[in-house]
């Protein structure tokens, strides 16, 4: 694998000093001896003596001197261990040279990402000269045996050398070499979290086991920050034997979401249209019986997950259901009894059981103080059959804490996970939205907890970890946050165990789900319309197509209206995935091509749509697929929740805080309903320019077009609806007496999350945060140039969403006050002609404009569209223009007509300035 952070690049020469054990043989002569008399008569040597002369000085010293002192600890690789010098050794048998074995790490203990899987590496030994070298083989390309370009693909795809370290010893020919040297420094990148540098002499083993098939090391690593002092982080080694080879690898499909192993095979014939074989990642579970349809799993291939000890007693029970739902999805398969649930206690046989031993899946609950949970595995990356898997579930997940929202309604979708959206700000980043508070004061403004995107091992080109992680966190908090809102408002204290033991099962499921090979189905949520979502009741029955999807919680103010808050169990896309991914050939299907064709050729079945990570994002076409939303109708869905949010909003200052509590609570849950309020928006606003999309295969049953563009009457529906909710100002009339408590939060210490640098509440600030993405979306490049080929796309004869269309609605409803009469009303500064929050709105809506008509055509967009923004100018400033000339009495209050000469000038100005053709 060729990741950023390699698991022993970044010290490669190192390794060969730190640590090294240097032996120097025999001199040939004496310092201390006396100058032999230079008449004297040299004495003849006695045979024996002579013979011992020609006998060579051993290269090593013996294992006995060098083992001295330390404990022998038996297993895969035997190792010697000195405690009272924190010493290790190591026998390297020579059967064990040249022969491929895996090397997987993990954070097992410190400050930063504790719990977290790190990289994965297929590696071997290699003696040279009087060293160790350790190789990993490129796996990126597969050996295409039996070919007649084998020899060309092996000396053009070459062995990549990870480190080196000397032999200290041998024993009975054996290579010993010092385990120190290469584990006693900084294989994980720890410097680059803790921005110091490693210590190895103040670094020690904290972890020594060996195993038949094992081996399990830790390492308390020192991170030396200068005059700062230094930070201990624990970091696991699991050195172990690779499978045994029967394993049959598996085909993978686009129409079935799972994470995959590409290889790159130059041995395929040449009329093949892919010279990649791409296996998905997925367990080895054999049948019991292999001549039954539906048979118990065999013994030695069921997946068994330890509930660590750590994990709370009230929460085990719900754990366990999650993970033991998947076990409906596998008999289906025909595979019984796949999943089974042993519970770790501090008494009981699995007490001595290492979460971080690669022959154990473990559910384990740390505390970072962040709010997350993940479920990574690690896999063969040469067939991409999974070894095994640890699920991480963060406390703060199931703590009703309030965190500051302000930041997250700012960055809008930006603050997800949607590279194309960052790419396009960071290249032009006059479209990003700034908050006031920013522009006065810049890097007061962020969310806590460190950066570990320099980091976390990168996606490797094998594609193992391409789109895989799992990014709950922030959608998991607000969502636990919003939900604790709406139980207040039922007249609960709190979230209720009713309402835990759901989201621990849910979030549990869909952990375990990565675990099993499967990525993210985004488009699963889209399976029921909202009227039926509100209705559910049933523990039993799916409400959503797959626990793949980021599943927003459905949620009212009525305790007695209240249906399942999330999905209660395994949906018909999971039950079609695992199918795909697991079930054996029969009587019906012989041969493995035949069966997976038959599976995935059912895609168009009701509750089988599929939409992963790289499909989601702003920009992302389909509106369907999407993080944290639910519903087959976005603009139902958008309804709902903002319904829900001003029904909250009017009572908040009644349950949000409680005598004795901080007026700080009450800000934190306007801002987390005002993010809410904006994010719906987001989802009902990616209809206009939307397109459907499928990813069925020609002749596939009930074939489908791959791409559908949204009917014009959704189109439609969904502007005027964003329209009415987020650019009128009615939406945004709170009490004032209610914004008057919002109190700024004052604990400034380390790590607290209940700290404003602005002690006032920025209302315009915020109001504009949530009216920015929508318009956003409708103004950039990426929108309005789908609707643009959209008008190639959908038939002459047939009615279409234009771009003037767009252009043309959303500034007649931005800038509605100019085709009023100003004199048919008494304007003053407490009653403006356009209210402020119209006037930020439409300052925004000219700034997108104005960037338009300034760039180059042609250069984010189509040339017409950007005349057409030009002519939208044109017709603004002759608007205004007559306003203004209108206004002779002056009727118009100071702002409106400081805030329309602004306009028009800046207009003006723009529709003046030059540009290179």
């Amino acid at each position: 694998m060729r990741t950023k952070n390699r698991m022993f690049e970044l010290l490669l020469v190192g390794a060969v000093t730190v640590g090294a054990a240097h032996w120097v043989g025999p001199a040939s002569a004496r310092a201390d001896e006396p100058p032999k008399d230079a008449g004297a008569v040299p004495a003849v040597a006695p045979p024996d003596a002579a013979k011992d002369a020609e006998k060579k000085p051993p290269e090593f010293p013996p294992f006995e001197e060098v083992s001295k002192d330390h404990k022998k600890i038996p297993g895969f690789i035997e190792l010697y261990h000195d405690e009272k010098k924190d010493h290790l050794l190591a026998v390297i048998p020579k059967s064990m040279l040249g022969k491929e074995f895996l090397i997987a790490q993990s954070i097992a203990g410190g400050p930063v990402a504790t719990g977290f899987m790190w990289e994965t590496q297929v590696v071997q030994w290699q003696e040279m000269d009087k060293k160790l070298v350790l190789i990993e083989p490129d796996l990126r390309y597969a050996e295409a045996k039996d070919s007649t370009v084998a020899d060309v693909v092996a000396r053009t795809y070459t062995q990549r050398i990870v480190l080196h370290t000397p032999i200290v010893s041998k024993r009975d020919g054996d290579p010993v070499i010092d385990m120190d040297s290469v584990f006693k420094s900084d294989r994980a990148g720890l410097e680059q979290i803790y921005e110091g540098s490693m210590n190895p002499a103040l670094s020690r083993w904290a972890k020594i086991k060996g195993f038949e098939k094992n081996v399990e090391l830790s390492v308390d690593a020192a991170i030396m920050s200068g005059q700062e002092g230094g930070t201990r982080a624990r970091v696991h080694f699991s050195i172990s034997e690779l499978p045994n080879g029967d394993y049959k690898p598996r085909q993978a499909d686009p129409r079935v979401g799972y994470a995959l192993t590409a290889r790159m095979n130059w041995g395929r014939k040449h009329d093949e249209k892919t010279v990649f074989d791409r296996y998905i990642h997925r367990w080895q579970l054999r049948k019991a019986d292999a001549a039954e349809k539906v048979s118990d799993v065999h013994p030695d291939d069921q997946v068994v997950f330890y509930i660590e000890q750590t994990v709370p007693v009230q929460y085990r029970r719900y754990v366990r259901e999650g993970i033991l739902l998947w076990n409906e999805a596998f008999e289906k398969a025909g595979l019984r009894n796949v999943m089974a649930v042993r519970q770790q206690t501090d008494t009981n046989e699995f007490k001595d059981m290492d979460p971080e031993d690669v022959r154990y899946n473990f559910f384990r609950w740390i505390v970072s103080g962040r709010a997350f949970a993940m479920g990574p595995s690690r896999v063969d990356p040469r067939t991409g059959q999974i070894l095994d898997a640890d699920i991480v579930w963060d406390d703060s997940l199931v703590r009703s804490l309030l965190t500051q929202y302000a930041n997250l309604a700012a960055r809008g979708p930006a603050a997800s996970y949607d590279p194309q959206l960052n790419e396009f700000l960071a290249r032009r980043p006059e479209w990003n939205f700034q908050m006031q508070e920013e522009l006065l004061t810049p890097g007061t403004v962020h969310i806590g907890g460190a950066d570990l995107s320099r980091a976390l091992p990168a996606n490797d080109p094998m594609g193992q970890g391409m789109h895989t992680n799992c990014n709950m966190a922030d959608g998991l908090r607000h969502e636990l946050a919003l939900a604790g809102f709406a139980l207040q408002a039922q007249g609960m204290e709190g979230l209720t165990e009713e309402f835990i033991g759901e989201f621990i099962r849910y979030v549990t499921c869909h952990e375990v789900g990565h675990t099993l090979g499967l990525r993210h189905n985004f488009k699963a949520s889209s399976w029921k319309p909202m009227d039926a979502l509100l209705g559910a009741k049933d523990a039993h029955l799916p409400t959503s197509a797959s626990v793949m999807d980021y599943n927003a919680g459905i949620y009212t103010d009525s305790k007695d209206n209240q249906p399942r808050f999330f999905t209660p169990s395994v949906g018909p896309y999971d039950l079609w995935a695992i199918e795909y991914g697991y079930r054996h050939t029969d009587e019906e299907y012989k041969e493995e091509p035949a069966l997976l064709a038959a599976i995935a050729s059912r895609g168009n079945q009701d509750g089988l749509a599929y939409g992963t990570d790289e499909d989601t994002g702003l920009f992302a076409p389909d509106p369907l697929v999407n993080r944290w939303d639910n519903g087959s109708d976005p603009v139902a869905y958008a309804k709902h929740r903002m319904e829900l949010i001003q029904r909250l909003q009017s009572t908040l200052a009644d349950w949000a805080v409680k005598d004795g509590e901080p007026y700080t609570y009450l800000r934190r849950a306007f801002d987390a309903l005002l993010a809410e309020y904006g994010r719906s928006a987001q989802f009902a606003v990616r209809l206009v320019g939307g397109q459907y999309a499928n990813r069925n295969h020609k002749g596939d049953a009930d074939e489908k077009t791959p791409i559908t563009i949204v009917p014009v009457a959704k189109q439609r529906e969904s502007l005027e609806f964003v329209i009415e909710h987020v650019f009128s100002d009615k939406a945004f009339t709170f009490d004032a007496a209610l914004l008057n408590k919002l109190a700024a939060g004052r604990w400034g210490h380390w790590e607290s999350d209940d700290f404003d640098s602005q002690r006032e509440y920025p209302i315009h600030d915020r109001i504009a945060a949530v009216q920015y993405w929508p318009l956003f979306y409708l103004m950039n490049p990426f929108t309005l140039g789908r609707v643009y080929d959209a008008e190639i796309k959908v038939p002459a004869d047939q009615d279409a969403v234009t771009v003037p269309e767009v252009m043309t609605r959303t500034t007649a409803a931005i800038w509605s006050e100019l085709t009023r009469d100003a004199g048919e009303g008494t304007w003053s500064t407490r009653k403006p002609f356009v209210s402020s929050v119209r006037r930020t709105l439409q300052r925004t809506h000219l700034n997108m404009l104005t960037d338009m008509v300034l760039a180059p055509p042609g250069r984010d967009m189509p040339a017409d569209i950007h005349a057409l923004a030009r002519m939208t100018l044109k017709g603004l400033v002759q608007q205004i223009g007559q306003v203004l000339t209108a206004d002779a009495g002056g009727k118009l209050d100071p702002s409106t007509r400081a805030h329309l000469d602004d306009a028009k000038t800046r207009i003006e100005k723009a529709l003046q300035a030059e540009y290179k053709l």
